[in-house]
Formats: structure tokens, C-alpha cells, sequence
């Protein structure tokens, strides 16, 4: 009777510890297989433009925290809101960023052509990066409009994308859907930002629109914290640095910074 009764607890002891096993066996796979899930989510491009050679890449540094699913462009919104709510669950990546337009040329950036065609940025982009004369300006047709779901994005009075930050959720839908890729999330505590997205030194850009960059460099010397600096060929603002003393938005000759 003793034999049985040993027999017995020797079973249900390896039984249990074949339980645990598994359970952590699928635990940690689950965990382990976070890129390979977030990897299904991406475009395939392997465009490089998230920073990273392949989409692989990018979903591993998704994974651990190193970057946010709007380093994508082409991400699309419901496949992006699936990735950043599998981060948020893993606690990873904080969301609070909204939809900015490094643009707000509109009327004020003159047309080198006129252009005759369907009524779309996408269009309009194949043309020589569309008919204005600065090829990084807001095309004015709205496909960023199309594309957001939350009514959060309109064409101003000036022909130019203008974001809603009250209606904005960060989706990100309208990235993707910029053929001048004018438009980034940015964290919505930041108080000031560059509107302008003109790395060129072609002074014909700079003649032919009034709000273009000049690449002056004013607002670095202007900055008492020293939380701007010239990155390939445009004024960068830290916002860990910004003191929001407006003086770059002050100095600023072609207004090119702007309070958000």
C-alpha cells in the first residue's frame, strides 16, 4: 500500500513539473516570438528609411523599446494601432505624439508649371515632385485628409495640410500617405518645431517661397540652451533642452519656426 501511494505522488509530482514547464516554455516562446508577430504587421519594404537595413530589424528594435512604428512611412493605421498596442502591453513605448506637416507653403510657395491631371498629392508627385518650385512642399490635395480616419487633418485657406492636435490620435495613417513625406508623429508636449522640410541649398527654392528654410542657422545662435543644431541641413530641436523662451520662433526670418 506504502508503494502505491509513493508511486502516486511520484506521478503527480512530474506531472505538475511537466505542467510548469510548458507553461514557461510558452510563457518565454510568446515573449521571444514579440518581433516575429510585430514583423507580420510591416510592409516587407526593407526600404532602410526606419534607420534599420530590413523590416526584421526594425520589429527586434520595436520589440525592445529602442524605436516607435512611426519610424515607419508606410505602415499602414490599423496595422500601426495593432503594433502600439502590443508595445503598450509590454510597456515599452509611451504614446502621446501627434501628426505634424513640416509644410505650410501653400500660396506662399509660387507653382513652376500648371499642372493638369487627376487631383491627388500621389499625382502630382510623379511631375517632378509636383508643380511648386519647392520639391519638399505640401501639394494641397489632401490625400493626408483621405487617409485620416479623425477628421483631424483639413487643406487651410492657404492650400496647405494643417493638423488638428485636439482630434489627432497618433495613428499614424496619414504618414504613410504623403508622397513628400512632409508629415511625422512628434511628441505633442513639444512647444516648438520646424515647419519647413527644405534641405536643399538651391536658392531658387528659397526665392520662389516666402516660408522656405534658408539654413541661417539664427535660431541655433538664438537658443540660450543650446537645444538646436543643424542636421542634414535643417534646425533639429531638442525637447528635453527646450527652455520655450520662443526666441528662435522670434529670430526666425522666414517664420519657419513655428509655436505648436
Amino acid at each position: 500500500m506504502i508503494k502505491i501511494i509513493i508511486y502516486i505522488v511520484c506521478v503527480l509530482v512530474v506531472l505538475v513539473a511537466t505542467i510548469a514547464i510548458v507553461v514557461v516554455t510558452r510563457k518565454n516562446k510568446k515573449l521571444d516570438n514579440t518581433a516575429e508577430v510585430i514583423y507580420e504587421l510591416l510592409p516587407f519594404y526593407n526600404c532602410k528609411e526606419c534607420g534599420r537595413n530590413t523590416c526584421m530589424a526594425f520589429a527586434e528594435d520595436l520589440s525592445k523599446g529602442k524605436t516607435t512604428p512611426a519610424m515607419c512611412p508606410y505602415l499602414k493605421g490599423r496595422n500601426f494601432l495593432k503594433i502600439r498596442q502590443i508595445l503598450k502591453r509590454m510597456r515599452k513605448v509611451g504614446f502621446s505624439n501627434v501628426a505634424f506637416i513640416r509644410c505650410k507653403g501653400g500660396v506662399d510657395c509660387e507653382n513652376k508649371f500648371t499642372y493638369v491631371g487627376d487631383n491627388t498629392c500621389a499625382c502630382k508627385n510623379l511631375i517632378h515632385s509636383g508643380e511648386k518650385y519647392c520639391p519638399f512642399a505640401c501639394l494641397g490635395c489632401g490625400d493626408c485628409v483621405n487617409a485620416c480616419k479623425y477628421d483631424a487633418i483639413s487643406i487651410s485657406k492657404k492650400g496647405c495640410a494643417v493638423v488638428d492636435k485636439n482630434k489627432c490620435v497618433g495613428c499614424g495613417e496619414c504618414v504613410g500617405a504623403c508622397p513628400n513625406k512632409l508629415i511625422e508623429l512628434i511628441p505633442s508636449k513639444k512647444f516648438v518645431e520646424i515647419v519647413c522640410k527644405n534641405t536643399s541649398n538651391d536658392s531658387t527654392i528659397t526665392r520662389n517661397c516666402n516660408v522656405a528654410c534658408t539654413h541661417c542657422e539664427a535660431c541655433v545662435v538664438a537658443c540660450p540652451s543650446g537645444a538646436i543644431k543643424m542636421v542634414g541641413g535643417l534646425p533639429k530641436i531638442d525637447a528635453n533642452k527646450c527652455i520655450r523662451c520662443g526666441k528662435c520662433v522670434a529670430v526666425c526670418p522666414e517664420h519657419v519656426i513655428s509655436r505648436i
